[in-house]
């Protein structure tokens, strides 16, 4: 019974003491991972940050100026922000005591062999971002009038939306005047909510991480306009837009996963390149009333690729 007891202590024994090797292993392998990459900085030991950059922490920018081994942070109005030490490894960004991972992007530089030397027309940036360990971006742009343009993008984000308190409960983001701005639940079908009177460019966008479950929406008559884009690359399957909705913009249904839309009787507004895409709609089925005026705007207006009419 005693020799039995001593077995089982030795194996808990090894067993612990292969789980520490385990452990201090995994330690050695991120200390001498994050060491290699400011010893052996690869491609990136050429680059220079030296300058002044703009830097967009979501909705927020700021000017940094780097020189030598140093940085300066200021906000848009002027007043410090941090400073401090920086070093670039591969891949890598150290700002003072905080590793990042980095990319760089000089779009001059890869685009040289395709375009040449003559870059006019060519919107080219050069930038770089770091990633936190949340996987939260940070973007620095050499030219102001690109960092605005990722300011503008970014405040259009789920994060901003989420940051900014806009998201109820039930995943709706609904702007004070009515827009619903975006859509990221996970219920299956949903019903839009009785304050929403229009439905904004990408607000079920899975390239926005929006209704990435959601299969059917129902567009109640409170909605009046459907915007431009509103379903670009969604993954929704079917859409029901009852009466009362006026307009209906271009690209509102273009280039999406529906395949199922079922329209009311009469739209004032109707764009006749709502559902339309760069290869075509692919197995559509507009569901509407036979001798209807949308049915004959349909018929008057049809939309490229394989569709077809199903009448109630």
């Amino acid at each position: 019974m005693m020799k039995s007891k001593i077995l089982k202590l030795r194996k808990i024994l090894i067993l612990d003491g292969i789980l520490l090797l385990v452990i201090f292993g995994m330690f050695l392998f991120v200390r001498c991972r994050h060491r290699d990459a400011f010893t052996d900085k690869g491609y990136y030991k050429n680059i220079s940050l030296e300058g002044t950059w703009y830097k967009v922490d979501l909705d927020e920018m700021y000017v940094v100026r780097f020189s030598d081994d140093s940085f300066d942070e200021k906000d848009v109005y002027g007043e410090q922000s941090k400073k401090g030490k920086y070093e670039i490894g591969n891949h890598a960004l150290r700002l003072d005591s905080k590793e990042y991972s980095m990319k760089y992007v000089d779009e001059e530089e890869e685009w040289k062999d395709i375009i040449g030397s003559d870059t006019d027309g060519y919107q080219l940036r050069k930038y770089f971002y770091t990633i936190d360990s949340e996987g939260n971006k940070v973007y620095y742009f050499r030219d102001e009038e690109d960092a605005a343009d990722q300011l503008d993008y970014n405040c259009q984000t789920n994060a901003y939306y989420k940051k900014a308190g806009m998201f109820d409960e039930q995943g709706f983001a609904i702007d004070e005047e009515g827009m619903l701005l975006a859509y990221n639940g996970d219920m299956q079908e949903i019903v839009l909510p009785s304050s929403v009177t229009e439905i904004a460019e990408n607000a079920f966008s899975a390239d926005y991480d929006r209704a990435l479950n959601t299969r059917k929406v129902i567009i109640p008559s409170n909605v009046k306009k459907i915007d431009s884009g509103a379903f670009f690359f969604s993954n929704v399957s079917t859409v029901v837009v009852q009466k009362g909705v006026e307009r209906i913009e271009e690209w509102a249904f273009g280039d999406s996963n529906i395949k199922d839309i079922h329209l009311p009787d009469y739209i004032p507004e109707m764009s006749p390149s709502m559902f339309e895409t760069e290869e075509g709609v692919k197995g559509l089925r507009i569901h509407c009333t036979s001798g209807s005026r949308t049915e004959q705007f349909i018929k008057e207006n049809p939309p490229e690729g394989d569709y077809e009419i199903v009448n109630k």
